[in-house]
């Protein structure tokens, strides 16, 4: 069965993901077989409830996996503990291997036809290519190879005639296989039996949504009628139908000008979990002080200001609450970390019941328009103190720009709840890892 509707062309489209690949690149570091080397990479060695990043196909062979805990390698018997390697992520090093393999693909595909997905996650578009590197297997093979021998990294690849399609048949079939390809005729017998948490884009509220629907697996959400997942979901219900019957219409190729253009920002956001519960008010209104000062200054890096304010925040997973998220407008356009910081306590301090377990907290600032240079006058506000702190704030983007993020900071951010100074040692919420690092 397959809806009726007409379907795009068939293009060639190659989901390429790295196997473990944090675990990988330190293998590959250390001139260790990665496939069969038990080794993992914790956010926090020093805490035995801090999240495994990758892990080794070896290690998930015992039965950790990513995402899980160091206490579960700790819980291990001691002969079996003793054969594990474990690391500390080094989120410099893995980028540069990253750019490496993307280089790799660059062999076999023009720019606009390569579009990065993650740092370890990219779609290529072969569309035309089986002169120059054969059938799919014989291209998939070939740039596998290509990729271990010029990075040691191994990578698995799904193949289908459009995003969609590759991404699903990689992460249902590929990773176990290897190489797997699906066509259109293919998505209802190959994909529509697996259970709806390994769609892609269905994260665990949703699969709680979906199967208090009675909706178990992919083909249980095929077979839904798109109006009902419409109007439950919105446009969101509305695409995984489409997802679920391999449906896509995004585009495969950037325009070659597109390359070399940024695309315009509407929200300029920062969030942080925290390593532990923070249950006082004072604790949690530095981290949100921190993370306005953050935001208000990306803003001012772009020359813009924003119209509203959103605040999110999660709890621990032992409370029945989730948490919430709040947005408002403000009367004018600011980056002022000041103005936003209020405005944030103003939609935290009525959500929050006092006591309760913050462990994730961001801060955004939206409907970004272009900073004019000129200031909003206010009946409310001491208007030459605004242009003096404005004059101050862009003196000190300036020296952090120039000596380093985090150069000049408030002090709040010298506390010991404060979560700055570990931040700035952080790529993408990582350990950078040395900056002299001489892997490449």
């Amino acid at each position: 069965m397959f809806p009726s509707v007409v379907l795009p062309q068939d293009k060639r489209i190659f989901c390429v993901d790295s196997v473990s690949f944090y675990a990988s690149c330190e293998c590959q570091y250390r001139n260790l077989p990665p496939l069969t080397t038990r080794l993992a990479v914790v956010s926090d060695l020093k805490r035995s409830g801090s999240v495994i990043l990758a892990a080794t196909p070896a290690l998930k062979a015992l039965g950790i996996k990513t995402a899980g805990r160091l206490y579960e390698i700790e819980q291990l018997p001691y002969a079996v503990r003793r054969t594990i390697q474990l690391v500390e992520p080094r989120m410099l090093a893995y980028m540069k291997t990253s750019i490496r393999v993307l280089d790799v693909l660059h062999q076999f595909a023009p720019p606009e036809a390569i579009r990065v997905y993650s740092i370890d996650e990219s779609f290529i578009d072969m569309t035309g290519t089986d002169r120059l590197f054969g059938s799919d297997l014989q291209a998939a093979l070939k740039i596998k190879e290509a990729i271990l021998k010029q990075t040691g990294i191994h990578v698995r690849i799904g193949i289908g005639p459009n995003n969609v399609i590759a991404k699903l048949t990689l992460d249902l079939i590929g990773k176990k296989e290897g190489i797997a390809r699906c066509g259109y005729a293919d998505v209802a017998r190959r994909l529509h039996d697996f259970p709806i948490r390994k769609m892609w884009g269905v994260g665990h509220r949703m699969e709680q949504h979906l199967q208090m629907m009675g909706i178990e697996t992919i083909g249980d959400l095929a077979m839904r009628p798109v109006e009902e997942l419409h109007e439950r979901f919105g446009v969101i219900g509305a695409e995984l139908w489409h997802h679920a019957w391999g449906l896509d219409a995004s585009p495969t190729l950037l325009p070659p000008r597109h390359l070399f253009e940024k695309a315009p920002q509407r929200t300029i956001g920062h969030g942080v979990t925290l390593m532990q519960d923070y249950y006082q008010f004072e604790r949690i209104q530095n981290v949100l002080n921190e993370l306005v000062q953050d935001v208000a200054a990306r803003c001012r890096f772009s020359n813009q200001v924003g119209w509203t304010v959103h605040i999110g925040v999660r709890y621990s997973r032992n409370v029945v609450r989730s948490g919430f998220s709040r947005q408002i407008r403000l009367p004018y356009p600011t980056s002022d970390e000041r103005i936003i910081l209020r405005h944030v306590l103003q939609l935290f301090e009525p959500n929050w019941l006092d006591g309760e377990p913050v462990r994730f907290l961001s801060v955004a600032v939206g409907h970004l328009t272009a900073d004019q240079g000129t200031l909003q006058l206010s009946l409310f506000e001491d208007n030459a103190r605004l242009w003096k702190r404005r004059r101050l704030l862009k003196a000190m983007d300036v020296v952090n720009l120039r000596y380093g993020k985090g150069t000049i900071r408030l002090a709040v951010s010298f506390l010991d709840t404060s979560v700055a100074k570990r931040r700035l040692r952080f790529v993408g919420g990582h350990p950078g890892g040395d900056l002299h690092d001489s892997v490449s």
